[in-house]
């Protein structure tokens, strides 16, 4: 099998080169700035098709997307033209190529209005970042075989990223303070639990829908206890707040999480709880300091 992953140089993407890796899986990775990987960026059309055309993928795993929800907000054409449009379009070089098609959404296509929602539940995004990946989510299902794993609060030791954990830890080290919403709740997801699961969904042909989180619910402030503890950190450079104290340009879905009895169904699992993640990033960061 030959596996092309569309934002290879990321947090999700990493976890899912290495996993392909060990499943001696032959990988294409792509990035937008190039950087040793085949060069793609959603927003430009030419560059799809070129990557298409390199790698010849049987399996394309697209979890490249503009995530950055308040510059969603304030740029809602770029949003559209890479959350929206260029998923549509690798869609459509699937269809071409016979290649399955999985593709990473997010739990911001719901409200936040009374999760934990189940893959069923009618999505009411608030945020245009919400909006433009449900648009590519229904891009990727029209293809015969698409497979959309919604997802949310990805995290690893990944000193490249700024998913949550790697804020806390930055903060921590630099003195900073942290400001953490105490009533935003949903699924923290450790990033290699979410690689596996989701090579594995792959492998069994499965298609539509699924929710792919880790299983504790939690709010944000929770999990930044939950993570300072495991690391051994004080939570004193932690400010509790809510939400509408953060001037955010886009609207958060408060209670929202996703339920994942169907992946349960299809896999025989759950993922991991957090707390043994969280010991897994503990001994990283032992190592690394």
């Amino acid at each position: 099998m030959r596996a092309l992953i569309i934002g290879a140089s990321g947090q999700v993407g990493g976890a899912l080169a290495s996993l392909c890796v060990r499943r001696k899986i032959e990988v294409y990775g792509t990035s937008r700035k190039g950087q040793g990987f085949l060069n793609l960026d959603l927003g430009v059309p030419s560059s799809i098709t070129a990557a298409f055309d390199k790698a010849r993928p049987d399996l394309v795993l697209l979890c490249s997307a503009m995530t950055h929800v308040d510059n969603c907000e304030r740029d809602p054409e770029l949003a559209r033209r890479i959350n929206a449009e260029g998923p549509a379009l690798a869609a459509e070089e699937c269809r071409k190529g016979g290649a399955k098609l999985v593709y990473f959404s997010t739990e911001y296509v719901f409200d936040g209005a009374a999760g934990p929602y189940s893959e069923e539940d009618a999505p009411a995004p608030v945020s245009v970042y919400g909006r433009t990946k449900l648009e590519g989510e229904r891009a990727v299902l029209a293809l015969k075989g698409g497979l959309a794993l919604r997802t949310t609060v990805v995290y690893s030791y990944n000193p490249a990223s700024k998913n949550f954990v790697m804020q806390l830890i930055s903060s921590r080290r630099s003195g900073a303070r942290l400001r953490v919403p105490y009533d935003q709740y949903s699924n923290p997801t450790y990033a290699p639990d979410l690689a596996a699961a989701a090579l594995d969904l792959a492998e069994k042909g499965a298609s539509g829908v699924y929710n792919v989180v880790g299983p504790d619910w939690l709010s944000r402030w929770e999990f930044a206890l939950k993570a300072c503890a495991a690391f051994g950190f004080e939570p004193d450079f932690l400010d509790r707040v809510p939400t509408s104290e953060l001037g955010q340009a886009a609207a958060r879905p408060l209670k929202a999480g996703l339920k994942t009895d169907k992946l349960e169904a299809a896999l025989g699992r759950r993922l991991p709880p957090v707390d043994g993640s969280l010991r897994k990033i503990a001994v990283l960061l032992k190592q690394y300091e």
